[in-house]
């Protein structure tokens, strides 16, 4: 029988440090341009979806009651 390596284990004091001392990523403009487009465009694009189907339940509710 063998045992799993173990590492040190995770404590949220030590994962408060990395994510303080971590560098800020570096955004090329043309990157950033690109994720603020992204972002944009799925949160328009799940704003459809969910009017879209809140419409469609608005239809179906009557038909089941």
């Amino acid at each position: 029988m063998t045992t799993a390596p173990t590492s040190a284990p995770v404590t949220v004091r030590g994962v408060a440090r990395a994510v303080r001392w971590a560098p800020a990523p570096l955004w090329e403009p043309g990157r950033r341009a690109r994720f603020v487009a992204y972002l944009g465009g799925s949160m328009i694009a799940w704003t459809a979806v969910g009017l879209g189907l809140a419409a469609l339940l608005a239809q179906v509710l009557p038909l089941l009651g």
